[in-house]
C-alpha cells in the first residue's frame, strides 16, 4: 500500500478534517501538534498530494538556535534584505515572494516544521499573512499548547485550527506494519507490535521493516492455501529485533532537537528503566519539558519512556563511555537519595563490568520471577553467573529456562546441576524439575525410571534425618504424581479413576508443584468427561492459589488460564469465557507469547462450537503457527488435530504433512530460534488424543467413545446432516442424547432438548428452543432447530411460517458468518427465488401493482398474483409493503 494511501486510511478523521480546511474559502490555518514521530509530516504530504492540491509556497524549518533571531525561521526567503529587523521590510518581501507564485495552483501554503521552536516575530509575520495575503499555513509542532508561547498566540485567532494527532490504535497498528510488511499478520503479532512501539506509527513501520530485513517473520508453510482458505498468517518469530540503521537513523531524528542534557534523560530511562523524578534531579538531568512534549510518561511515581523500542534506539546511540560515565552519576545520585535499587538497575550496572554481591543479584533475580519478568530474572541470572557461585541461583536459571519453554537447554543445566549440588533440598527441586522437562521433551519410560531411581539413591550418606525424610517424601510425591500424569497425558495405560486423583490432592503435605500439577490432571480428566463445571470449579480457585505460589504460578498459570477458557467455552458460556479471555488478550510485553497461541486456540474454539467455521479455520491456523514459537502450555498437537478438523469440515483435503498420529513423528521439528519443542512432545496429551480419536487415528487401545466430550461434539456434528427420519433410523440421536445427560453445562442440555424434540412432530416447542438457545448465543442450535420446526410447518401446510422461520436463520448465518452444513443448506433452499420471481418482486419494490407488472412482462395477472403467492410464503410474509424490507434470497450455502 502507498505511503499516502496508508495515511489515509489510518489517520482518516485527520485527513479529511485537514483537507476539508485546505481546500476551503478564505485564508485559514492548523496547528497539528504531536509528539515526534507520531506522523505529522506525513499526514501533511498525504493531503498535500491530494488531486488539486499543489506544492506548498514555503516551507519553513525551525531550530532552537534560529528561535532566539528575529524573522528566524523566516530568514530563508529574506535574502535580498540586508537587514531582517524591520516587520514592514519582510512582510513586503514575503508578499512579493507569495505575488510572484500567484500562478501556482490555489490555495497558497506555508508549511512549518518544529514549530514549538517558531520565534514571536515570525509567528507575527504568519498570522498578518493569513488574514492578508490569502494563505493557509499548517504549522507542525511537538508537545502540548502553552498560551504565553509563540504558537498559543497563533491558536487565538480565529481562523486557526488546533489539531492534535495520537498514537495508532490496534487497528491503526496493523494497518501500518501490514502496509510495510504486505502480509497478514496474527493478532498476537500486532499485540506485540503496539507494545514494542507505543503505538508510535514512525517506530512500527521501522520494526516492520527490520523484521522484513531480518528475517524474524514466521509462518507454517506446512497450511495449505488457497481459495475458500484462509490467508496465510505471519508472526514473528522474536519480539525485539535488533537495532539496524534505519532504527538508528529513526532515533536520531527524534532526538535531534534535544539538549544533551534531555537526551542524557532519555538514556538514563533506557538504561535504568523507570527512575522517580527526585533521582534526575539528583543527576541534574531535565524532564518536564521531555513529558509536555510527549517523549516521556508518568508510570506511577516514576518517569519512563514511552516503547521498549525507544528504549533500545537511545541505548544503541550511546557510546560506552557515555554509559559507564552516566552510570556513576546515577549511582551517585541514588546513593544520596537512599534509593535500593531494583532488578533493572542491577542488570545495569552487571553490563557495565560492576561488582554486584551475589545475594543482591539473587533477590532480585527471584522478584522478577516472583512478577513472571522471565527475560530480566534469566539475564540477571546470566551476567551475575549465578549457575557458577550459587546453587539456588543455578536453579533458579533453570526454572526460567523452562518456564520460557526452553526445555532442552533447561534439561542440560539441571543434568549438570544434580552433578554438582549436595544440599538435599535444591537437588530434591532440581529431580523435580527434571522430571517435568523430561515429561515436556517426551515420555521415555526408561529414561523417567532412571531419575526416579538416581533421585531416590543421592539420599544414601546424608546423615541429617529430617532432611532426608523431606528429601524422599518429594521423590515419593514425584513419583506418584508421574504415574498418574502418564496414565492422563499417554495412551500407556487405563486412565486413573477421578477418586484416586481426589485422594492424592487430600494430602496436605504435598508440595505445591505437585499439587497444581494433580489439580491441572483432575481437571483435564472431568473435562475430557464432559464435566466442564468441576473442572472449571477446580480452574478458577487454582488461579487465585497461584498468586500465593511464585514459582508453581510462573509455570502454570498458562496452562490453568487455558482449561478456564475451554471448560467456560464448552460448558455454553461464550460471555462469561470472553469477558475471561480479553482480560489477558493484551497483556504485557513479557506475557504476550506465552499467553497469545492459547488465545488464539480458543478464540478457534469459540467459533467452532457456533458454528462459525471459516473464523475458526483463520484463528486456528494462527495459533498453529503461534504455538510452534512459543508452546509452554503443550497445546499444538490440539491445534494442530482442530485444524484438522476444521479443513475436513469445509471439504479441503488434509496435507500429508498435517497428519500426526501414533507411531508418525512431527515434521514441524524444533523452532532453532528460541528451542521450543514442535508438536511431537504433545500429541499424547489427553485432549490431542480425543481429537485423534474423533478424526479416525486414535491410539492403541482408546476409541472415541473414550473421551465422552469430544465424542458429543463429534456426534452432534453428524446428526446435523441427518433427516429426522434418518436420525430415528440411525443410534446417533440416542447416543448424543444420553451423552449430553450425563455432561454439565447449557450447552449439553440445550443438545439433549434438541434430540428429544427432533423426534416429535411438533414445530412450537422446537421454536421455544430456538429462543433460548438464542439468549444463550447457541447458534448452531438456534439455526437447528428453526430449520426442522420449518420442515414440520412445511409439511402440515404453513407455508408462510416455515418461510418465516427458514428467513431468521438465513439472517443469523448471515449475520454470525455460520456455516449451515449441507443439511440446513438444502433445507433454506427451499426459500430461494427463481429469476421469475425475483423479477417480480423488483418490480413490486418499484410501486407497479400486479396489472402493470403482467403488462411489463407479457404474462397474465394471474401469473403474477400466483407468482407472488408463493414468493410471500417463502418469506414469510403476509403485506405487499414487507417486500422492501424482504431478502431476496433466504437460502445459502453449505458444507
Amino acid at each position: 500500500m502507498k505511503q499516502h494511501q496508508l495515511i489515509a486510511k489510518t489517520r482518516t478523521t485527520e485527513y479529511n478534517q485537514l483537507l476539508q480546511i485546505l481546500q476551503g474559502p478564505g485564508p485559514a490555518g492548523v496547528l497539528l501538534l504531536g509528539e515526534q514521530g507520531v506522523g505529522k509530516t506525513s499526514l501533511v504530504e498525504a493531503v498535500l498530494a491530494s488531486p488539486g492540491m499543489g506544492e506548498p509556497v514555503m516551507t519553513l524549518y525551525c531550530t532552537p538556535s534560529l528561535s532566539t533571531i528575529a524573522h528566524g525561521a523566516l530568514s530563508p526567503y529574506l535574502g535580498a534584505l540586508e537587514s531582517i529587523d524591520e516587520p514592514v521590510s519582510v512582510l513586503r518581501e514575503l508578499n512579493r515572494s507569495l505575488l510572484s507564485s500567484r500562478g501556482q495552483v490555489e490555495p497558497h501554503i506555508v508549511v512549518v516544521e518544529d514549530a514549538q521552536f517558531l520565534d514571536p516575530q515570525s509567528c507575527f509575520i504568519l498570522s498578518l499573512l493569513v488574514e492578508n495575503a490569502d494563505v493557509k499555513v499548517l504549522a507542525l509542532g511537538s508537545g502540548s499548547l502553552e498560551a504565553d508561547s509563540p504558537l498559543g498566540a497563533l491558536a487565538e485567532l480565529g481562523s486557526f485550527t488546533t489539531m492534535a494527532l495520537q498514537r495508532l490504535d490496534r487497528k491503526g497498528v496493523r494497518a501500518v506494519a501490514e502496509g510495510v510488511i504486505g502480509r497478514k499478520l496474527a493478532e498476537g503479532t500486532v499485540s506485540l507490535i503496539d507494545v514494542v512501539t507505543g503505538g508510535n506509527p514512525s517506530f512500527v513501520e521501522a520494526y516492520a521493516a527490520s523484521c522484513l530485513e531480518q528475517g524474524t517473520l514466521f509462518h507454517d508453510d506446512r497450511l495449505p492455501q488457497g481459495p475458500g482458505l484462509h490467508e496465510p498468517v505471519w508472526i514473528v518469530a522474536r519480539a525485539l529485533p535488533e537495532i539496524d540503521t534505519p532504527m538508528l537513523t529513526l532515533g536520531r531524528e527524534i532526538t535531534r532537537s534535544l539538549s544533551v542534557q534531555e537526551q542524557q534523560s532519555l538514556l538514563l530511562l533506557a538504561l535504568a528503566g523507570p527512575q522517580p523524578p527526585e533521582v534526575l534531579e539528583q543527576c541534574g538531568l531535565p524532564y518536564r519539558r521531555l513529558l509536555k512534549i510527549g517523549e516521556l510518561m508518568r508510570q506511577g511515581p516514576a518517569m519512563a519512556l514511552k516503547s521498549k523500542l525507544m528504549q533500545r534506539s537511545v541505548r544503541a546511540l550511546a557510546t560506552e563511555q557515555d554509559i559507564a560515565q552516566l552510570h556513576d552519576l546515577w549511582v551517585t545520585a541514588a546513593v544520596s537519595l537512599g534509593k535500593e535499587p531494583n532488578a533493572r538497575e542491577v542488570l545495569w550496572s552487571l553490563e557495565t563490568g560492576k561488582q554486584v554481591p551475589t545475594k543482591l543479584v539473587l533477590d532480585l533475580a527471584e522478584q522478577a520471577a516472583r512478577e513472571l519478568n522471565f527475560g530480566l530474572a534469566l539475564r540477571l541470572c546470566v551476567l551475575g553467573k549465578l549457575a557458577r557461585h550459587h546453587g539456588q541461583g543455578a536453579l533458579l536459571e533453570a526454572r526460567m529456562l523452562l518456564s520460557m519453554g526452553r526445555h532442552h537447554a533447561a534439561r542440560a543445566l539441571l543434568l549438570r546441576l544434580i552433578d554438582q549440588l549436595t544440599d538435599l533440598a535444591l537437588l530434591g527441586q532440581a529431580y523435580a524439575y527434571l522430571l517435568e522437562v523430561t515429561t515436556n521433551i517426551g515420555t521415555d519410560g526408561a529414561e523417567l525410571e532412571r531419575i526416579l531411581d538416581d533421585w531416590k539413591h543421592r539420599a544414601r550418606g546424608h546423615a541429617d534425618a529430617e532432611e532426608v525424610s523431606s528429601f524422599l517424601a518429594l521423590h515419593s510425591a514425584g513419583a506418584r504424581v508421574l504415574d498418574f500424569w502418564l496414565r492422563v497425558n499417554t495412551a500407556r495405560g487405563p486412565l486413573p479413576r477421578v477418586s484416586e486423583l481426589q485422594e492424592f490432592l487430600e494430602d496436605r503435605l504435598l508440595p505445591a508443584q505437585v499439587r497444581f500439577i494433580g489439580m491441572i490432571m483432575l481437571s483435564d480428566l472431568h473435562a475430557s468427561a464432559g464435566r466442564c463445571q468441576q473442572a472449571l470449579d477446580l480452574m478458577e480457585p487454582a488461579l487465585q492459589d497461584l498468586k500465593e505460589y511464585p514459582v508453581p504460578q510462573a509455570m502454570y498459570e498458562v496452562r490453568v488460564f487455558f482449561r478456564i477458557g475451554w471448560n467456560l467455552l464448552f460448558l455454553g458460556q461464550y460471555e462469561r469465557a470472553a469477558a475471561f479471555i480479553d482480560s489477558y488478550r493484551h497483556a504485557r510485553l513479557r506475557s504476550i507469547q506465552y499467553y497469545q497461541g492459547a488465545i488464539s486456540l480458543l478464540d478457534g474454539v469459540s467459533h467452532l462450537l457456533q458454528g462459525r467455521v471459516q473464523l475458526a479455520m483463520a484463528k486456528m491456523a494462527e495459533a498453529v503457527t503461534e504455538l510452534q514459537i512459543a508452546d509452554i502450555t503443550q497445546l499444538l498437537a490440539l491445534a494442530n488435530k482442530l485444524y484438522r478438523l476444521l479443513l475436513a469440515r469445509l471439504g479441503f483435503p488434509v496435507p500429508e504433512s498435517l497428519v500426526i498420529g501414533p507411531g508418525s513423528s512431527s515434521s514441524s521439528g524444533t523452532i532453532s530460534l528460541n528451542g521450543q519443542l514442535g508438536e511431537e512432545s504433545s500429541k499424547q496429551r489427553i485432549l490431542a488424543r480425543a481429537f485423534a480419536a474423533g478424526l479416525g487415528y486414535p491410539y492403541p487401545g482408546e476409541s472415541l467413545e473414550c473421551f465422552p466430550l469430544v465424542e458429543r461434539e463429534f456426534v452432534f456434528s453428524m446428526t446435523r446432516q441427518l433427516g429426522d427420519q434418518e436420525l430415528a433410523d440411525s443410534q446417533l440421536g440416542e447416543r448424543l442424547r444420553a451423552l449430553a445427560a450425563g455432561q454439565q453445562g447449557s450447552r449439553a442440555a440445550f443438545l439433549a432438548r434438541l434430540m428429544d424434540l427432533r423426534g416429535s412432530e411438533l414445530g412450537e416447542p422446537l421454536e421455544q428452543l430456538a429462543q433460548d438457545a438464542l439468549a444463550k448465543k447457541e447458534y448452531l442450535v438456534v439455526i437447528e432447530a428453526w430449520a426442522r420446526a420449518a420442515e414440520r410447518y412445511a409439511q402440515s401446510g404453513d407455508q408462510r411460517r416455515c418461510g418465516a422461520l427458514l428467513r431468521r436463520a438465513a439472517q443469523l448465518i448471515d449475520q454470525q458468518g455460520m456455516d449451515p452444513g449441507k443439511y440446513i443448506a438444502r433445507v433454506l433452499a427451499m426459500t430461494e427465488l427463481t429469476a421469475r420471481e425475483t423479477e417480480i418482486v423488483s418490480l413490486a419494490r418499484q410501486g407497479l401493482n400486479n396489472a402493470q407488472i403482467a403488462r411489463t412482462l407479457t404474462v397474465s395477472q394471474r401469473t403474477v398474483e400466483g407468482h407472488l403467492y408463493r414468493v410471500f410464503s417463502k418469506l414469510g410474509i403476509t403485506e405487499r409493503a414487507e417486500l422492501d424490507h424482504a431478502g431476496l434470497e433466504a437460502g445459502t450455502t453449505g458444507r
